[in-house]
């Protein structure tokens, strides 16, 4: 059974993020209108809430924020072989862009 209330869309975007400021990178492997994976070395527990910089397919960036839902590290050797290394990640009032591109990818 999903668990998930929104459906996801196979997206790769670059993507910044940190707590105070979005100093890490990495980059999605889906989103939803309601959240997305972050797939990087860097990682946050569940309920760290983030500042996000996404930057779009034509280089503009939305800035967003949201809150860890869940996490996975695994060992950097098997970082680029396994998909799920990352956090799950509930935005917080996402914005009309950040909406439109959800839409556009449907």
């Amino acid at each position: 059974m999903e668990k998930r209330p929104a459906t996801r869309v196979l997206k790769r975007l670059f993507v910044r993020f940190g707590k105070e400021l979005p100093t890490y990178v990495g980059y999605t492997t889906d989103i939803s209108a309601t959240g997305l994976f972050i797939k990087s070395s860097t990682i946050f527990p569940p309920q760290t809430v983030l500042k996000i910089a996404l930057t779009l397919p034509d280089d503009r960036v939305v800035l967003l924020s949201g809150e860890v839902m869940w996490s996975k590290r695994v060992p950097p050797q098997l970082a680029r072989l396994v998909r799920k290394n990352g956090m799950g990640v509930r935005l917080r009032q996402p914005d009309a862009t950040y909406l439109g591109l959800f839409q556009a990818a449907g």
